[in-house]
Protein backbone atom coordinates (compact mmCIF):
# COMPACT_ATOMS: atom_id res chain seq x y z
CA UNK A 1 0.00 0.00 0.00
CA UNK A 2 2.54 2.35 1.06
CA UNK A 3 4.94 1.31 -2.55
CA UNK A 4 1.42 2.66 -4.26
CA UNK A 5 1.31 5.74 -2.89
CA UNK A 6 5.25 6.36 -3.69
CA UNK A 7 4.84 8.42 -6.12
CA UNK A 8 2.31 10.77 -4.54
CA UNK A 9 4.79 11.44 -1.58
CA UNK A 10 7.67 12.29 -3.83
CA UNK A 11 5.81 14.82 -5.62
CA UNK A 12 4.14 16.13 -3.02
CA UNK A 13 7.22 16.54 -0.83
CA UNK A 14 8.19 19.04 -3.85
CA UNK A 15 6.34 22.48 -3.03
CA UNK A 16 7.87 22.02 0.64
CA UNK A 17 11.24 22.58 -1.39
CA UNK A 18 12.72 19.15 -0.34
CA UNK A 19 15.40 18.06 -3.05
CA UNK A 20 14.21 14.83 -5.08
CA UNK A 21 16.90 12.74 -3.86
CA UNK A 22 15.79 13.42 -0.32
CA UNK A 23 11.98 13.06 -1.01
CA UNK A 24 13.00 9.66 -2.87
CA UNK A 25 15.34 8.59 0.83
CA UNK A 26 12.14 9.27 3.01
CA UNK A 27 9.80 7.62 0.96
CA UNK A 28 12.55 4.31 1.36
CA UNK A 29 12.82 4.88 4.72
CA UNK A 30 9.15 5.07 5.44
CA UNK A 31 8.27 1.95 3.36
CA UNK A 32 11.32 0.26 5.12
CA UNK A 33 9.83 0.83 8.54
CA UNK A 34 6.27 -0.44 7.60
CA UNK A 35 8.16 -3.73 7.06
CA UNK A 36 8.53 -4.13 10.86
CA UNK A 37 7.37 -0.94 12.63
CA UNK A 38 3.45 -2.26 13.23
CA UNK A 39 4.78 -5.97 14.06
CA UNK A 40 7.59 -4.49 16.69
CA UNK A 41 5.02 -2.25 18.20
CA UNK A 42 2.29 -4.66 18.72
CA UNK A 43 5.18 -7.63 19.68
CA UNK A 44 5.81 -4.85 22.82
CA UNK A 45 2.43 -4.80 24.09
CA UNK A 46 1.96 -8.40 23.55
CA UNK A 47 4.96 -8.62 26.19
CA UNK A 48 3.86 -6.24 28.25
CA UNK A 49 0.04 -8.02 28.56
CA UNK A 50 2.01 -11.58 28.89
CA UNK A 51 4.23 -9.85 31.94
CA UNK A 52 1.28 -8.25 33.76
CA UNK A 53 -0.78 -12.38 33.15
CA UNK A 54 2.23 -13.82 34.20
CA UNK A 55 2.65 -11.89 37.44
CA UNK A 56 -1.47 -12.06 38.49
CA UNK A 57 -1.49 -15.61 37.99
CA UNK A 58 1.93 -16.57 39.83
CA UNK A 59 0.81 -13.41 42.80
CA UNK A 60 -2.87 -14.05 42.59
CA UNK A 61 -3.57 -17.27 41.52
CA UNK A 62 -7.02 -17.74 43.07
CA UNK A 63 -8.46 -14.23 41.88
CA UNK A 64 -7.07 -14.49 38.37
CA UNK A 65 -8.45 -18.15 37.77
CA UNK A 66 -11.68 -17.48 39.18
CA UNK A 67 -11.65 -14.25 37.07
CA UNK A 68 -10.74 -16.25 33.95
CA UNK A 69 -13.49 -18.99 34.92
CA UNK A 70 -16.02 -16.23 34.52
CA UNK A 71 -15.01 -14.47 32.06
CA UNK A 72 -15.71 -14.88 28.03
CA UNK A 73 -18.70 -17.12 29.02
CA UNK A 74 -20.98 -16.59 26.07
CA UNK A 75 -18.36 -17.65 23.48
CA UNK A 76 -18.29 -21.00 24.67
CA UNK A 77 -17.09 -23.18 22.00
CA UNK A 78 -18.34 -27.18 22.24
CA UNK A 79 -16.69 -27.97 19.12
CA UNK A 80 -13.21 -28.61 20.24
CA UNK A 81 -11.54 -28.67 23.94
CA UNK A 82 -13.01 -25.68 25.46
CA UNK A 83 -10.69 -22.74 27.11
CA UNK A 84 -12.79 -23.82 30.37
CA UNK A 85 -11.62 -27.32 30.55
CA UNK A 86 -8.09 -25.89 30.34
CA UNK A 87 -8.64 -23.34 32.67
CA UNK A 88 -10.17 -25.75 35.00
CA UNK A 89 -7.05 -28.49 34.44
CA UNK A 90 -5.19 -25.34 35.58
CA UNK A 91 -7.10 -24.98 38.90
CA UNK A 92 -6.53 -28.76 39.41
CA UNK A 93 -2.81 -28.97 38.41
CA UNK A 94 -2.30 -25.42 41.01
CA UNK A 95 -3.93 -27.18 43.49
CA UNK A 96 -6.79 -24.58 43.64
CA UNK A 97 -10.37 -26.15 44.49
CA UNK A 98 -13.40 -25.28 41.81
CA UNK A 99 -16.78 -25.28 43.39
CA UNK A 100 -20.20 -25.47 40.97
CA UNK A 101 -21.99 -22.55 41.55
CA UNK A 102 -25.04 -23.21 43.61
Amino acid sequence: MIAKFRSEFVKGARPKGSPNQKRRKRSGLIEKFAGYGFNKSHSTAYALIAYMTAYLKAHWRVEFMAALLTSDMPTRNFTRKDSLVEHLEDCRRMGIEVVRPT
